[in-house]
């Protein structure tokens, strides 16, 4: 029985060429070099998944252009879903945010709150396909994924729309305990 080598992951090779080849800042050009590089590397034909390829981007220290819908650094993962508390919390701490930039002007800062979490309600939704996770989890996510929602139909309301909803929640779905929300 013959053993093949393992192949390295897209994750893995992606890291390998941002430590090879860091740029200032991953621009169109620099994704579609990285793209063809991955796909030469793992001996693939077929395109690689741009948003996956973000996705890892985005964690790393390196800036991404705001037409690759790249965030400030402070902003890159600080929207929380984990749990209702977590997602009340962050969601609550970015409206002040968002209404703070909005009254010093700054409609830049305003839309990058805002991408912020609309790119959290896009990495919710890609877990709520997975078939395997308990229902409870499932129906937690889907009430969060509604805050998300409501958070970008009208973030300067969110909190008060926040209360009103926990207090009409059961417990054991979205009601973060003892959150001051």
């Amino acid at each position: 029985m013959r053993t093949q080598a393992a192949r390295p992951s897209i994750r893995a090779t992606v890291l390998r060429r941002l430590t090879e080849e860091p740029p200032e800042i991953i621009d169109e050009k620099w994704l579609n070099g990285l793209e063809e590089y991955a796909r030469a590397e793992l001996g693939r034909t077929k395109p690689l998944s741009r948003s996956y390829l973000l996705d890892v981007l985005s964690h790393a220290d390196v800036p991404i252009s705001r037409s690759l819908g790249g965030l400030p650094a402070d902003l890159r993962h600080r929207v929380k879903f984990r749990s209702p508390r977590e997602a009340a919390q962050s969601l609550t701490d970015l409206q002040r945010e968002y209404e703070a930039s909005q009254e010093a002007g700054n409609r830049i800062r305003c839309e990058d709150c805002r991408r912020a979490v609309r790119q959290a309600k896009d990495r919710l939704r890609m877990l709520l396909r997975r078939k395997n996770q308990p229902v409870a989890k499932h129906d937690e996510r889907l009430e969060i994924l509604q805050w998300f929602l409501v958070w970008l139909e009208s973030p300067s309301l969110f909190s008060h729309w926040l209360k009103a909803r926990l207090g009409r929640l059961p417990s054991e779905i979205g009601r973060p305990s003892g959150a001051d929300v």
